[in-house]
């Protein structure tokens, strides 16, 4: 089976478009999957949006939905507008959560609008487990690489040794796959879950070498890219 292609934040190879034209282009493109990222404003109203603050610094669980259309415009999308695009087409949704407690609610939303199998859901450990003790028939999976620029030499080390060998972290969330970032997945994951049988998505591989060479890997079940243009053409 080939590698599926996932468009990173609905990327499509084209700089500076705006976010609903962006999602349009990718899915057009034929990818496989979009990714968005889903936050809650503080009005509880759920936007795919990747930062926890905005441009101006401004934390996006502190505004409502209005404050951030205020500063962001046509860029503060809801989950409910890239599901207005995502419907109507055959592309999967890859949906990265990124706020620990509110995955009951993102959960669903989705199942109201999509078929259980035309999405995922990404995120960490405490997401994925409650996603898959409440929601067991849902695909989630979990995210490893996680950005250690504030934590102390010790902890980091022992989150890196986690990633690297994740066997008691998949059994305590029950994910169902490992979604890794590129260079862990060349180390040991992608090796972890061939063992396993387990499926593997790659994130984010934009160069071009890169992407030709994951594409061409067995192991990849899915490549995570904004350049789904590239991905397309190099895979075989």
């Amino acid at each position: 089976m080939p590698c599926l292609i996932d468009a990173h934040r609905g990327e499509c190879g084209v700089p500076g478009l705006p976010v609903a034209e962006r999602y349009r282009r990718a899915i057009a493109l034929g990818v496989d999957y979009v990714e968005i990222d889903v936050r809650l404003t503080h009005d509880a109203v759920m936007v795919n949006y990747h930062d926890h603050v905005t441009p101006a610094g401004r934390v996006i669980a502190n505004l409502s939905r209005a404050d951030l259309t205020d500063e962001l415009g046509p860029q503060a999308q809801t989950l409910e507008e890239v599901l207005d695009i995502v419907t109507p087409s055959a592309v999967g949704l890859h949906v990265d959560v990124k706020e620990v407690g509110a995955e009951p609610q993102l959960v669903e939303a989705l199942l109201k609008r999509l078929p259980v199998e035309r999405f995922v859901l990404t995120g960490e450990d405490a997401s994925i487990r409650r996603i898959k003790v409440q929601f067991p028939h849902v695909r989630a999976g979990l995210t490893l690489g996680w950005e250690a620029a504030a934590a102390n030499p010790v902890q980091t080390a022992r989150v890196r040794l986690s990633e690297l060998f994740p066997g008691h972290r998949i059994k305590a969330c029950r994910a169902d796959f490992i979604a890794a970032n590129w260079q862990l997945a060349r180390l040991t994951v992608l090796a972890y879950c061939a063992w396993r049988h387990l499926p593997a998505w790659v994130w984010t591989v934009d160069d071009e070498k890169q992407i030709a060479r994951y594409v061409r890997d067995p192991r990849v079940g899915v490549l995570i890219t904004n350049r789904p243009d590239l991905a397309l053409r190099l895979r075989p």
